[in-house]
């Protein structure tokens, strides 16, 4: 296993994207707590990461390394909104 991934990073709305090259033993939380910070998210919103090749919604406590990511892939910053919240 290689110690870094290619990825781009990008808001749901598409409004903000990066490519980065990070560490695999990196956790999905920490990821989302440096791009949060990064770009300047609102802090009282919490926030998923979600792989847009799958669909699929990423554990916060799980390492890049072992959530199946391919070279290249796109992760998606999506806040976590709560039902009947505005």
């Amino acid at each position: 296993m290689a110690d870094q991934i290619s990825l781009m990073i990008r808001t749901a709305d598409g409004t903000r994207k990066s490519a980065v090259a990070l560490p695999q033993d990196l956790t999905i939380e920490q990821l989302l707590q440096a791009t949060q910070q990064r770009w300047n998210l609102p802090s009282n919103t919490s926030y998923n990461l979600r792989l847009e090749r799958t669909g699929q919604q990423l554990n916060p406590s799980a390492t890049l390394g072992s959530v199946g990511l391919q070279e290249n892939d796109v992760l998606e910053v999506l806040p976590n909104l709560e039902a009947g919240q505005k």
